[in-house]
């Protein structure tokens, strides 16, 4: 595709776009390496919300700053259908747009993008990531659903969990990221309630009861409030497979402590920044586990 570029032309502190041939689709990415990379980087998949690219991903969250900070590489994906990078889907089973009726296999996409990235040493296979807004957010928990996971911990931002059997049966960490004013949320929930009926599929407290049962932990959650949050967390899990809810007051349907992708969009809450406390939650987990 135009623009796109060798993997072999990633620099330190730089974004380039990429393409993999893969299920018969010529798909694409944009990779942004750290300034200072680890020995063994650790990569955060991102994938955009419904009707948007990876371009808007980058610009209105803010991950390149604080994955530069952390030390990681982001790799932005592109979804399916739309024209010229528009109107972008994923396949999160029961959303969105074309690519659950086409059957587009974004997992094995992810995966292929996390594979080539560490055959060419850029970042550490062992410790890839998930993350995503809306639609992006319910395919980074399908990815922890699949029978063999392939990432060490997703984090949801504002994306119902997909209403689909998990057959996977690896423990992972945990974050959903939603706020308290999201009425595009509300309409999902309901909408998955009258499809498939399962109990994890309905709501944000039913994808905590749901992985909190998954990983381990205590029956009941906790929780904590302050002005600008409510956290509810789940107790007694085991170390490094925490799953915990934040509940951003005010917040409509929008990444926490971004940029809105357009002027309508719903304002982005100033007060709670998403990506620095995702790759926060992540490492945290990584340290617990490691002990």
């Amino acid at each position: 595709m135009f623009g796109a570029r060798p993997l072999a032309v990633a620099r330190p502190g730089e974004t380039t776009f990429h393409t993999v041939r893969f299920g018969g689709r010529q798909r694409s990415f944009l990779l942004h390496l750290p300034p200072r990379p680890r020995r063994t980087t650790p990569l955060l998949l991102a994938f955009h919300g419904y009707q948007a690219n990876a371009n808007v991903m980058e610009e209105t969250t803010g991950l390149d700053a604080v994955a530069d900070r952390h030390g990681w590489a982001v790799a932005y994906l592109n979804g399916t259908g739309g024209v010229h990078y528009f109107d972008l889907a994923w396949n999160a089973i029961t959303c969105c747009g074309a690519a659950p009726d086409e059957a587009v296999d974004d997992v094995g996409f992810a995966r292929a993008v996390a594979d080539s990235l560490a055959a060419r040493g850029l970042t550490d296979r062992r410790r890839v990531y998930a993350t995503g807004f809306s639609n992006g957010g319910m395919l980074a928990l399908r990815l922890a659903c699949q029978p063999e996971a392939f990432v060490a911990g997703v984090a949801d931002v504002a994306g119902a969990m997909p209403d689909t059997v998990c057959q996977g049966r690896t423990a992972v960490p945990v974050l959903l990221i939603r706020g308290a004013n999201d009425g595009e949320l509300r309409a999902d929930h309901r909408d998955h309630q009258r499809r498939n009926r399962n109990a994890y599929a309905v709501s944000f407290a039913g994808a905590l009861r749901y992985w909190s049962r998954r990983n381990g932990c205590a029956t009941e959650p906790r929780r904590d409030s302050s002005a600008t949050l409510v956290e509810i967390f789940a107790i007694e899990c085991p170390a490094g497979r925490d799953v915990r809810e934040l509940v951003v007051a005010g917040q409509a349907h929008a990444w926490p402590g971004g940029r809105r992708p357009f002027i309508l969009a719903p304002r982005p809450a100033p007060d709670v920044d998403a990506s620095e406390r995702i790759l926060d939650f992540f490492e945290r987990e990584a340290r617990a586990a490691a002990r």
